[in-house]
């Protein structure tokens, strides 16, 4: 679709789930607006696709043998121009690397000067190091599908050299403890490929925390059976520890103490892109976009933030709303509504965030917990959820056909550690 210099721009910045969930939404509605030909959506990422990051965990636990690099890492990542093919978005890859708020407008890369009517910033998150000395130098994040390879390869490599293998991942949220419980099965696989002289699988896998208990924001009830799950599969948990310090195979405590590792993973936090930092915009501590109760940047003009490059602060608890997908999803749609409220001179809605959002905690071992909001459940009928939760999004981005293949494809990569 071509850029039409003579209708107005609503400016969608970053196609992770925020974006794509708004831009698709809010083209169904415009698409049935009286005004659909005054208004254009552009969308804007400096990538040709979306990267579904809730399986980045299971291409660092599939080995090489198994996956090819590159098969492997598409095979996790969706093209943004077959998403937005059978819409009216108009899809750019370009650099956002400022704005002015003043005469409404951002500045790309590549592309330079674009105007806006309207502008929503949905720029994701990068990883959070919180300025521990040496950690930034000495740990593999996971955040991308490079870190996933790169991650995967430095555990087939010091499992060669070493025969033995000590990981310690710092960080029990979601991310650290569905990590931990893949790396499990993962490493004895390997281990059992690469010595099969020696019979024992005796790794460590250690999961850390700061805080008193795993899953953090969590209910005590789900944190209880994931921690009974972890153990049950050999995971070492040491919680309310908070690292001061990290050297090249040693991790330094707050109490002084130290902890050996031969690969340290940093699944301890994110925070808004540093890119905010230089637009002169109201950001909180973790630097990401304050916002009102209708989701727009605060002391800006037709300005919205989404996703994890947002702090809204719940009106119910007055806490800020954990970076998640169900919470982004929702806070694009009710965007992508609020716009058309805006177009159609209707006042805009409060957005009001539900009490709790579904989620799926993948647990090793085709075992997870689910929480539908509606019921719970876990084990296997667990890993049934998530993998259907998962082919609803594809088929919310995509043609039913290609929908199933690419969902058939994660299907198999996650057997294949199991």
């Amino acid at each position: 679709m071509d850029h039409h210099a003579d209708k107005k721009n609503i400016v969608i910045v970053g196609a992770g789930f925020a974006g794509i969930t708004a831009a698709l939404s809010l083209d169904a509605q415009l698409k049935k607006s009286p005004e659909k030909d005054s208004f254009q959506i552009i969308l804007i990422d400096r990538h040709h696709h979306q990267l579904y990051t809730p399986a980045l965990y299971e291409i660092a636990s599939i080995p090489r043998e198994y996956a090819r690099d590159m098969p492997l890492i598409s095979s996790l990542l969706l093209t943004l121009s077959q998403i937005v093919q059978k819409t009216d978005i108009v899809l750019l890859c370009d650099e956002f690397i400022d704005m002015d708020t003043e005469n409404k407008k951002i500045m790309l890369k590549e592309k330079g000067d674009l105007p806006y009517s309207t502008l929503v910033l949905a720029l994701g998150a990068e990883t959070n190091y919180f300025d521990i000395p040496g950690l930034e130098q000495w740990c593999i994040p996971l955040k991308t599908a490079d870190d996933a390879v790169r991650l995967r390869n430095a555990i087939e490599n010091t499992l060669k050299e070493k025969g033995d293998l000590k990981i310690v991942i710092a960080g029990a949220g979601a991310s650290g403890v569905e990590l931990a419980a893949e790396f499990v099965n993962y490493v004895c696989m390997l281990k059992e490929k690469i010595l099969p002289s020696k019979k024992i699988c005796n790794e460590t896998i250690l999961l850390i925390e700061a805080s008193p208990e795993i899953l953090p924001g969590f209910d005590a009830h789900i944190a209880e059976l994931a921690k009974k799950r972890l153990q049950k599969l050999g995971v070492h948990i040491k919680t309310g520890t908070r690292i001061t310090e990290v050297e090249e195979h040693s991790i330094i405590f707050k109490t002084g103490e130290k902890e050996s590792y031969d690969i340290l993973i940093w699944t301890g936090g994110v925070k808004g892109p540093t890119t905010l930092a230089t637009l002169g915009l109201s950001l909180s501590p973790k630097g990401s976009l304050l916002t009102d109760e209708y989701l727009r940047v605060k002391n800006t003009y037709l300005c919205y933030a989404i996703g994890d490059n947002t702090a809204f602060t719940d009106p119910r608890t007055g806490k800020l709303l954990p970076w998640v997908v169900p919470v982004a999803e929702a806070e694009a749609r009710h965007t992508a509504k609020n716009i058309m409220r805006e177009i159609s001179g209707k006042p805009l809605r409060p957005f009001r965030p539900l009490k709790r959002y579904p989620f799926v905690l993948a647990i090793g071992k085709k075992y997870a917990i689910a929480d539908l909001i509606f019921f719970q459940c876990w084990g296997a009928l667990g890993w049934i959820a998530k993998i259907f939760i998962e082919l609803r999004y594809l088929l919310f981005l995509l043609p039913a056909k290609t929908a199933f293949r690419i969902w058939q494809r994660h299907v198999q990569l996650y057997r294949t550690n199991d």
